[in-house]
């Protein structure tokens, strides 16, 4: 068996010092080796078929150029565009500049992760975190946390870091004031997670409008569906088949909605003739269910790119050994399609 190469190796195979093959296979100080120096030491590179150990190099800097982007890791996690306009809206960003990303799927194992040096453990110098209750115990994790750190969604106002969300109470305040324009008077709402900061603030202002304009709120028609298609088809068949359905159903993500629709098709309930249906993000599919969702648009790619702009300004800052903290908070749209219309 051949033996392998390491740096030194090479070295003595090109004639140069460790020192210029380390700057060589180094992005970051390639440009200070000339040319002709360059060119030998990439084709003996490629004669004896070395690879640097990248990740080692990176261990003995104090910056690894290295953004860590946290999502949950579920089946079919990007079947959701959801997730796929948050990563672009990342990687786009990161495109023109010296950083790259690495993603983190973290399976929902509560207690796991809340002392995790994601630091140490995963060399990047910072963190994008998505739907941070789905791995902490606790709030206070991300407040303690060995790293910098910008949260995408799931505000709350009692956690000291750096928030970048939509105004989810404004969106529920406007798909209750669309459906009460349209003389909606009995309504369920579909909500995620309990643990969801994102699903308490869009109900909340859903029913912080309904009780404004005198509309008394069903609370059995609350029904939790944790943001899943096949959690909402199942439990929304209840309601349905109620001597007094509700007229309208406000669906907290647009997963869950079109969940809703099919149930709705499958017991023959003409949506929206019968029953109108709200969803929430503005997913690409939104367009292109039958019929096509009303939900409310949330700009998560803009929200991503500017929640990476903040991280990076602050690592390359004075204050990069301090935690980040801050808010940006993004208006949503409500975005009105076809399966919504007046009560007959």
């Amino acid at each position: 068996m051949s033996k392998t190469l390491n740096i030194k190796d090479i070295a003595k195979k090109a004639d140069v010092s460790v020192a210029t093959i380390s700057r060589a296979i180094n992005p970051e100080t390639r440009s200070k080796v000339t040319r002709k120096t360059l060119e030998h030491v990439d084709r003996i590179i490629r004669k004896y078929g070395y690879t640097p150990n990248l990740s080692a190099r990176n261990l003995n800097k104090t910056s690894t150029k290295t953004i860590g982007v946290v999502f949950p890791y579920f089946k079919g996690i990007f079947h959701h565009s959801y997730y796929v306009q948050t990563l672009a809206g990342i990687s786009d960003y990161l495109l023109n500049t010296d950083y790259q990303f690495k993603m983190l799927l973290l399976k929902e194992e509560k207690g796991k992760w809340d002392h995790y040096d994601f630091r140490k453990g995963e060399h990047v110098d910072g963190l994008i975190l998505e739907h941070w209750p789905y791995f902490f115990s606790d709030k206070s994790i991300l407040e303690n946390m060995k790293i910098p750190c910008v949260v995408v969604s799931d505000f709350r106002k009692d956690i000291k870091t750096f928030f970048v969300c939509g105004d989810q109470e404004s969106g529920g305040r406007q798909a209750a004031e669309h459906l009460f324009g349209l003389g909606h008077r009995r309504f369920a709402v579909l909500t995620g997670f309990k643990e969801s900061p994102d699903s308490h603030l869009r109900l909340k202002g859903f029913q912080d409008y309904l009780q404004t304009q005198g509309v008394i709120f069903n609370d059995q028609w609350v029904i939790p569906a944790d943001f899943r298609e096949d959690m909402a088809y199942q439990s929304v068949e209840e309601v349905l088949k109620a001597s007094q359905r509700p007229t309208a159903i406000f669906c907290l993500n647009d997963q869950m909605a079109f969940g809703v629709l099919r149930k709705l098709k499958d017991l023959n309930i003409q949506c929206p003739q019968e029953i109108s249906v709200v969803g929430y993000d503005n997913e690409i599919r939104a367009q292109l269910s039958s019929p096509s969702l009303t939900s409310v648009n949330v700009p998560l790619y803009d929200l991503a790119a500017e929640g990476v702009r903040r991280l990076i300004t602050h690592l390359e800052s004075q204050e990069a050994s301090k935690p980040l903290r801050g808010k940006i908070l993004q208006p949503v749209q409500l975005v009105v399609r076809a399966s919504t219309a007046r009560i007959l």
